[in-house]
């Protein structure tokens, strides 16, 4: 067959292909989708309980029935819910992706404790900046908060992270039975004075042109790249915290003379695409060696993770590096790969490390180490975890730890915070930094 013809018949194989993709029903695709679901993701994760896999199964057998009667929210929130049954802060369905699939109103939350306030929104709405969400369409946050939280697995405070994707939009909303028909939800907000302000907002179509933001991103008072002027944040850019400045940086550091200290803000524990680990190690251990501070705080509060073996080395130097008091930063944000290189660190000089700010967002026990899988028609995205992590014991009780975590294991009896900071709302309005604050204040009553 000669080559033209062999190039013929590939695209006629192809053209095929895509009319019968084109030509499976909704019925069709529902059912692909989770046969795909069962085997990357609900076959290979470990982090079920044998009730939990019951639960689960079961939940999954209905989906697999009534394949083709859901719409499209609806059956992504009933996968999120699957994954949810884990408990497990790893085994997840992302939901940043998702908020590219779906319509999503032009106001950011942000969780602060078990509430969420308005950071951003557009200038129209700006009298709403700081105020807390009390309701959407009447449906109180004491009723919405179980149905946020059923989608996704964890701590309490984890699940409180993705919660905004869900609370912004209104297609996820009616999905879980929030609102009325296509109709913009209606939103109530208590001001800082006490004041109720209900309110509608204009509506972002979906695209993948949309600002990706992180749980963390609407922290930041500066803008996004792709985020117009028309939009408005609670306190402006100059007026941040110095934790809260330059968010495309991964890695900053900088010397702090009035507390005689170093302060490490460290935003994940990995390369990132311009920055290297080694580079920000090197860059770290000139500045003190320079300025020879007494003590050092590590900032890791708006760390997700990223890869334990690429820090742990880093964190259990710091301790030789300095001959005083050693300060860790925390909140729910702090996850994964900056929960293993807190434990490190804590490990390495347990009577000098005190952890200051909020409890992190796992447990000392967890599963991780997996992979994501994009389901071929809803574009979910799912990610399993298949090792286990145990920060409390080491890891000599079980053998079905990660690697490297048994090599290296880390052993402690707590992570929790030795000195409450939490970053309220109060605190934001006001671009204070807490636990900073509280730094300063335990090196004042050591002198």
């Amino acid at each position: 067959m000669s080559t033209r013809r062999i190039a013929a018949t590939i695209c006629l194989l192809l053209l095929a292909a895509n009319v019968m993709a084109q030509a499976l029903s909704d019925a069709d695709k529902q059912r692909e989708d989770l046969a795909q679901f069962r085997r990357d993701f609900f076959d290979k994760d470990r982090a079920f309980s044998p009730a939990a896999r019951r639960e689960a199964e079961n939940k999954l057998a209905e989906l697999e029935k009534a394949a083709g009667s859901f719409e499209p929210a609806a059956f992504d929130l009933a996968l999120a819910r699957i994954t949810a049954l884990a408990d497990n802060g790893h085994t997840m369905t992302i939901v940043a992706p998702r908020s590219r699939r779906y319509e999503r109103v032009d106001m950011r939350l942000v969780p602060f404790g078990e509430e969420f306030y308005v950071l951003r929104v557009k200038s129209e709405n700006a009298d709403l900046l700081g105020a807390r969400l009390a309701s959407i369409d009447g449906v109180s946050m004491a009723s919405l908060r179980p149905a946020f939280r059923s989608l996704s697995g964890g701590t309490p405070a984890w699940r409180d992270r993705s919660a905004p994707f869900f609370l912004e939009s209104p297609p996820q909303l009616r999905a879980a039975g929030i609102g009325k028909d296509s109709a913009a939800p209606v939103y109530a907000f208590i001001t800082i004075e006490g004041k109720t302000l209900a309110r509608t907002f204009s509506v972002s179509p979906p695209g993948a042109d949309r600002v990706l933001g992180n749980a963390t991103r609407w922290m930041f008072p500066v803008l996004a790249p792709l985020e117009d002027r028309a939009w408005r944040t609670l306190i402006e850019a100059e007026r941040a915290p110095w934790t809260l400045q330059e968010p495309v940086k991964r890695f900053r550091w900088r010397h702090d003379a009035a507390l005689d200290a170093v302060v490490i803000d460290m935003r994940q524990s990995s390369n990132s695409a311009n920055e290297k680990l080694k580079d920000f190690f090197e860059g770290v251990e000139k500045l003190i060696a320079d300025a020879q501070p007494a003590h050092l705080v590590l900032d890791l509060r708006l760390n997700g993770g990223g890869d334990l073996t690429t820090t742990r080395d880093f964190a259990e130097k710091l301790p030789t590096l300095v001959k005083g008091r050693i300060f860790a930063l925390t909140s729910p944000w702090t996850f994964s790969a900056a929960i293993s290189t807190l434990g490190y660190l804590k490990q390495a000089a347990p009577a000098r490390v005190t952890v200051v700010g909020e409890p992190v967002g796992d447990r000392l026990q967890f599963y991780a180490e997996g992979r994501t899988a994009t389901l071929a028609h809803s574009k979910e995205v799912v990610l399993h975890a298949t090792e286990r992590h145990d920060y409390q014991d080491g890891c000599r009780k079980f053998d079905d730890c990660h690697r490297h975590v048994v090599a290296r294991p880390i052993a402690v009896p707590s992570l929790d915070p030795d000195i409450a900071a939490p970053w309220t709302i109060e605190a934001y309005r006001a671009a204070r930094d807490p636990a900073m604050e509280a730094v300063a204040a335990a090196l004042m009553l050591k002198k």
